[in-house]
């Protein structure tokens, strides 16, 4: 597909660096992101702020899947998005609920099991299948290629690696560098991996078989296909 227009349509997938790229001064204008302007439909925007005001939570109108954005939108700017490990991906989720709950005192108690890692992946069966939760981070269990494939299964954005995030970013825009990290997630210590034990690195690998399948991550490794290319 030929998109006239130079900017480009950004997917936001929660917990996938999104705030860094569009907080970005140096990517700024080039963005277009998701706004109930956007939207596929007025009706779909009002299903989102019921579910959200009903729940307690901010609309999160900027995390639209591809295929939630109207096609006058989708059809003039040239979409792209983050792929993350999805091990990683789900860590970060963790330890942002704990920020949220523990520390910012954002949620309450309560709202979300976060005794564990273990008992926070069981919240998967609650939030997974509910409508619009691919909009929340915490809550946000849909695999990633629903946000970014068409209802074919079509892959339907260029993909930037999380893992690369600098140096795919600035090749795909042609910048010469990007701005600092926004709203990162930090572990204590240690890296992702560190949380894991085999029962849990299961329960992600089946939950989220979709996303390594399309982008080929093993526990420890970044996308390995499917991702943009400097050649493109």
């Amino acid at each position: 597909m030929v998109f006239e227009n130079q900017k480009r349509l950004f997917i936001h997938l929660p917990k996938c660096a999104g705030m860094t790229i569009r907080k970005s001064p140096v990517l700024a204008p080039y963005l277009v992101v998701a706004t109930p302007d956007n939207h596929i439909s007025k009706k779909y925007t009002e299903g989102l702020h019921t579910v959200m005001k009903r729940n307690g939570d901010h609309h999160g109108n900027e995390h639209a899947r591809w295929r939630d954005i109207s096609y006058p939108t989708r059809s003039l700017y040239r979409p792209f998005a983050v792929a993350r490990n999805p091990w990683d991906r789900v860590v970060s989720r963790y330890f942002f609920a704990k920020k949220v709950i523990e520390v910012e005192k954002k949620e309450p108690v309560g709202k979300h099991n976060i005794d564990s890692f273990e008992h926070f992946l069981e919240e998967r069966f609650i939030w997974g299948g509910k409508d619009y939760m691919w909009h929340r981070a915490i809550r946000g269990w849909f695999p990633a290629v629903d946000h970014v494939t068409d209802i074919q299964g079509n892959l339907m954005c260029d993909m930037m690696r999380f893992e690369n995030l600098n140096s795919d970013l600035c090749a795909y825009f042609k910048v010469p560098q990007m701005s600092r990290a926004r709203n990162v997630t930090a572990l204590n210590e240690g890296t992702y991996m560190d949380v894991y034990t085999d029962k849990t690195i299961q329960i992600v690998a089946d939950w989220y078989k979709a996303d390594i399948d399309m982008f080929g991550y093993d526990f420890d490794s970044g996308a390995k296909k499917n991702y943009w290319r400097q050649t493109q």
